[in-house]
């Protein structure tokens, strides 16, 4: 009983601090005066009401000690319940059924990108500016910003290491609080940077914002159907240099705030270093020389440089898993899309915005693989020390990626199962969705209107593999452990 008083006392907190970051879109509907057409009680219903459950909450129930367990489970219930009261503000104002505003605010905070939306381009900004909001606070984790708010140090250190269990197990700065105004501040900064040359770039200052949010934050909701192919496809004159801004920021997302940190304070042995970041870079310049070969009939018609710029933005879209598009990826060749799915599978580095199993656990597995090689061809009583790079694996370390992948592989199974099952989809269809939900992706080799039309149940294991995509796998496995919760 204690857990879930302390349960349904962090939740209140989270809610009070997340009211004030659904009114925020108010201040863009007066800026645009959308106030008529779109009224402002789309915005203010929802953050009145998780204001006032959060202060009911908070205030009602007493905090107490949480245990990692618990604090995993809370994390996850979390996300699912903030989800669903971002979702008010789609329901109101399109009017569309409550699983499908459901699935985008789902699809928002975890920053996979997927969307059920059409027509962009006629949605009130301060609509747009929510989809692009949701997807910017899911960068880091839901819960690394509202734990600001918490007082109790104890509290946030153990809520911190639920939700970030898959970040790197070097911190910032030896506290909790420090770590969090480091992190958000490079997070920030590069959010800022992004947003600036995309308006230098000839961006208005509404579109630069928006696509800054989704950039960093690896998510990849756009303004435009088309997403970042409308403005190539516009005649924009800046479309060239805002694609390789793009791409710049998606790889920064996607690489590990720990790189930046060292980047910044001048430790260039550590950055030099890092085997992820290496394995990192070569995974995608192998990726992008193999697409590019793939769809090499597509020189004749937009030219060599066209081409490779096209392949090396989709494949750090996908390996970022970002989503923004250039071309129409159902179009690409077959081998390109089997490369795209591998991507989807490894995702980013650990410690960034990106989702995926992530570059550093494949190579950790990879390690292990090795190691029980040598073992194999070896005389039983050599030792096979277990190593990435000059650094010693842990039991521990190299326990907990096991079972993250072998989770990761099981959800995946049971999600492009049920999803076939329940679905009109063919198996590669619903293969590619389901890996992208998992992995957080947005891009599918799904028709549009097919992905749209899917069903209720479909769409249930969509939203389910996105949140436990995001989360690792572990947390949501733990709200169904009657032994988190005691």
């Amino acid at each position: 009983m204690r857990s879930r008083v302390s349960v349904l006392h962090y939740l209140g907190v989270v809610l009070v601090a997340f009211s004030v970051l659904q009114a925020a879109p108010l201040v863009v509907s007066a800026i645009y005066r959308e106030t008529v057409q779109f009224p402002m009680r789309n915005f203010a219903i929802p953050a009145g009401a998780s204001l006032a459950a959060g202060l009911g909450l908070a205030l009602f129930f007493r905090p107490r000690r949480l245990t990692a367990g618990t604090a995993m489970a809370v994390g996850a219930l979390g996300w699912f319940v903030l989800s669903l009261v971002g979702a008010i503000p789609y329901w109101l104002a399109l009017r569309i059924t409550y699983l499908d505003a459901f699935f985008e605010t789902a699809s928002g905070f975890t920053t996979t990108g997927a969307t059920l939306f059409t027509g962009l381009e006629l949605l009130p900004k301060s609509l747009l500016f929510w989809r692009a909001l949701t997807e910017w606070i899911g960068g880091l984790g839901i819960f690394t910003l509202f734990l600001f708010v918490l007082r109790e140090g104890g509290a946030r250190h153990t809520l911190l290491g639920a939700e970030a269990h898959k970040a790197a197990s070097e911190r910032f700065s030896p506290g909790v609080f420090s770590s969090l105004r480091i992190l958000w501040s490079i997070y920030g900064g590069l959010t800022v940077a992004c947003a600036l040359l995309l308006w230098i770039e000839g961006l208005g200052l509404f579109d630069a914002v928006a696509h800054a949010l989704t950039t960093v934050s690896t998510g990849g909701f756009s303004n435009y159907d088309a997403s970042i192919a409308h403005f190539a496809a516009s005649g924009h004159r800046g479309a060239v240099a805002i694609e390789y801004t793009i791409l710049a920021f998606m790889f920064l997302g996607g690489t590990s705030f720990l790189v930046h940190w060292n980047t910044l304070r001048r430790r260039w042995r550590a950055v030099t270093g890092n085997v992820e970041l290496r394995v990192w870079i070569l995974l995608l310049l192998g990726a992008t020389l193999l697409v590019g070969f793939a769809d090499r009939s597509r020189v004749g018609d937009v030219g060599l440089h066209a081409h490779i710029r096209t392949s090396l933005f989709q494949v750090v879209s996908i390996a970022t898993t970002t989503g923004f598009t250039t071309v129409d990826v159902n179009a690409l060749a077959p081998l390109t899309k089997q490369i795209f799915l591998i991507l989807m599978l490894f995702g980013g580095c650990v410690g960034s915005t990106a989702g995926g199993l992530k570059v550093l656990r494949g190579a950790v597995l990879g390690r292990i693989l090795g190691r029980r090689l040598r073992l194999a061809a070896r005389s039983g009583r050599e030792v096979v020390p277990l190593t990435l790079g000059r650094r010693p694996l842990s039991t521990d370390e190299a326990e907990r990626t096991s079972a993250i992948a072998v989770g990761w592989m099981l959800a995946l199974g049971i999600v492009w199962l049920v999803t076939t099952l329940a679905s009109n989809l063919d198996g590669w269809g619903s293969l590619s969705a389901a890996l992208s939900s998992l992995g957080n992706v947005g891009p599918h080799f799904v028709d549009p209107e097919a992905f749209a039309g899917v069903g209720a149940t479909a769409k249930v294991f969509y939203i389910l593999a996105m949140v436990a995509g995001r989360l690792e796998i572990l947390p949501i496995l733990l709200i169904f452990s009657r032994r988190a919760w005691r």
